[in-house]
């Protein structure tokens, strides 16, 4: 017994009409410029809130109490910026809690990772050491301590 091959599936199915199948998407969903040439309010910005808070802390010379990577941190906080497309905010923390124990020290905090974020009433005026190797380069720099 023979039978007649159709235009279905190997289950005698009939193939739908009018239905093309898979087809290449007609918009691409890749960003099409990098993110280097990118402005602040086109990045990953963390709350606004905090961002004010930081740049607020830095201008009237305020510490700032958070916590980072599950350490309670205080910190004075000295340069606000870009590096590697992330929003990070420099400080020299004097106090709380750290994975290697060393305080005071620089330290460089990404803002998305900050939690519980609040300025302190104690105010810094006296400038620490210098910071050197990678905590002093920036891509760009919006705020610091004057």
């Amino acid at each position: 017994m023979t039978r007649k091959k159709n235009s279905g599936d190997n289950f005698g199915f009939q193939k739908p009409k009018n239905i093309k199948g898979i087809e290449k998407p007609k918009k691409s969903f890749f960003l099409k410029t990098p993110l280097a040439n990118s402005k602040l309010s086109e990045l990953s910005v963390p709350d606004p809130k905090v961002l004010e808070l930081i740049k607020q802390a830095i201008t009237q010379k305020h510490l700032i109490e958070f916590y980072y990577q599950n350490f309670q941190r205080i910190a004075e906080p000295h340069t606000l910026g870009l590096k590697d497309e992330v929003l990070q905010v420099l400080v020299y923390q004097v106090g709380g809690q750290s994975s290697s124990g060393q305080l005071p020290d620089w330290r460089r905090i990404n803002l998305n990772n900050m939690l519980r974020l609040q300025i302190l009433d104690e105010t810094f005026s006296s400038k620490p050491p210098s910071p050197f190797g990678n905590h002093s380069s920036w891509d760009e720099i919006l705020a610091t301590v004057s």
